[in-house]
């Protein structure tokens, strides 16, 4: 992720915690990525499930 990406995650943390709006999952990843702490967003495959493939 480039400083641009984090910029911009750092802007939708600070407005989402001005609309006091701070209790989901997009506010979370928001705030982890703005502060340099690793996306916590799950990767494809763990938000699919196994493959029957």
């Amino acid at each position: 992720m480039d400083q641009a990406e984090i910029d911009n995650w750092k802007t939708i943390a600070e407005s989402m915690e001005a609309k006091s709006d701070t209790e989901s999952w997009f506010y979370c990843r928001a705030r982890a990525i703005a502060d340099g702490q690793p996306d916590p967003m799950p990767n494809m495959s763990e938000l699919m499930g196994r493959s029957a493939s």
